[in-house]
């Protein structure tokens, strides 16, 4: 693989966690991890605008983390792979650990 190649996988990581960077887009993510909610239950379970929730649902379909199921007048999203969730929880696993960290340094500068 050349330089080229490498420098193109790169980018396409950082564009997948720049989608993952965003507050409403990780609850929305959550709270799909129980399973298949439409747009309206995810707006009213989350007290966001349904207009908001359309827009972070398309960008997050869009990078290929949810996929939409249409049911009448509603559509049904889900997540396309509950792998996300584990990875999510593996980056909260470690600032939740780099924060207890930085608690233990500054609870040691302060005895000096």
């Amino acid at each position: 693989m050349d330089e080229r190649e490498k420098a193109a996988i790169y980018r396409f990581h950082a564009d997948f966690c720049k989608c993952l960077a965003d507050a409403s887009r990780l609850m929305i993510i959550t709270q799909l991890e129980g399973g298949e909610v439409s747009v309206g239950e995810l707006s009213q379970l989350l007290g966001l605008p349904q207009a908001s929730v359309s827009k972070h649902l398309a960008i997050l379909r869009e990078h290929g983390l949810v996929m939409g199921r249409r049911q009448g007048a509603s559509i049904y999203y889900s997540l396309s792979d509950p792998r996300v969730c584990e990875a999510i929880s593996l980056l909260k696993q470690v600032q939740a650990d780099q924060a207890d960290r930085r608690r233990e340094l500054a609870l040691r500068g302060a005895e000096l």
